[in-house]
């Protein structure tokens, strides 16, 4: 049985909640609603890796990369060696021909095979559901993103895992299909009291290891999504 190597969030105060941080080599979801910081976590979480010598990858289906980029550099996080993948509507079509299920099942495998990164994230698994119409083929294609994500790879003439995130959007009070297939679920929360806006990060689940499971406050801000020490607790009304 191999030993499991934990790698930081890049998120201090999470890392704490999950006793060290992630388990290497596993698909975990991010879920939370419009604003509720997921995609500042996400990249946060492949700053960390860059900055520990990983190669890591952002791939989006959503917003086009100079919207990425400069959403990033207002927080101070960007870092133009983290590679970015576009795939979202605006530059899918500029690829012509190729449906987005054509390029999941022949472009990315070499894109990621020539990147070779250690730490991914996709954003969203909500658009995969958007274009492909079909909720068969959406299920398919999720489950061929799990699966290619978390395929082992030589590095260095051992065997290594990629590590990835996939972002999800709430979907009413259902959860996700993905939210079943990944190892971990950390949810964002992002609701009005009394008039402020208040955002909290619970951990939902996390196979094969202890986990906090107190909701936590958070602050968005100069520097990513930063978590209250463990002696603060949320209540939402």
């Amino acid at each position: 049985m191999t030993e499991m190597r934990r790698i930081s969030t890049g998120v201090q105060g999470l890392d704490t909640m999950l006793k060290g941080g992630l388990i290497a080599g596993r698909p975990y979801t991010v879920i939370g609603g419009p604003g509720s910081g997921k995609s500042i976590l996400a990249w946060q979480f492949l700053l960390e890796g860059h900055r520990n010598g990983e190669a890591a990858l952002y791939i989006t289906l959503d917003e086009p990369y100079y919207e990425i980029r400069a959403n990033m550099e207002a927080i101070g996080l960007f870092d133009p060696g983290i590679k970015i993948m576009d795939l979202s509507p605006e530059d899918m079509a500029h690829k012509g021909d190729s449906s987005f299920s054509v390029y999941l099942e022949s472009e990315l495998p070499k894109q990621l095979a020539r990147l070779s990164p250690e730490r991914v994230v996709l954003d969203s698994t909500t658009s995969v559901k958007v274009l492909e119409k079909d909720p068969l083929a959406a299920r398919r294609a999720i489950l061929s993103l799990m699966k290619l994500l978390s395929e082992r790879k030589e590095k260095g003439g051992g065997i290594d895992q990629i590590t990835s995130l996939l972002i999800s959007e709430m979907e009413g009070g259902d959860h996700p299909m993905e939210t079943y297939l990944s190892r971990g679920v950390i949810r964002l929360h992002s609701s009005m009291v009394r008039g402020s806006r208040v955002r909290a990060v619970e951990i939902e689940k996390m196979r094969g290891t202890d986990f906090d499971e107190q909701m936590r406050p958070i602050r968005i801000g100069k520097g990513g999504v930063q978590v209250a020490d463990k002696d603060t607790l949320i209540n939402f009304p």
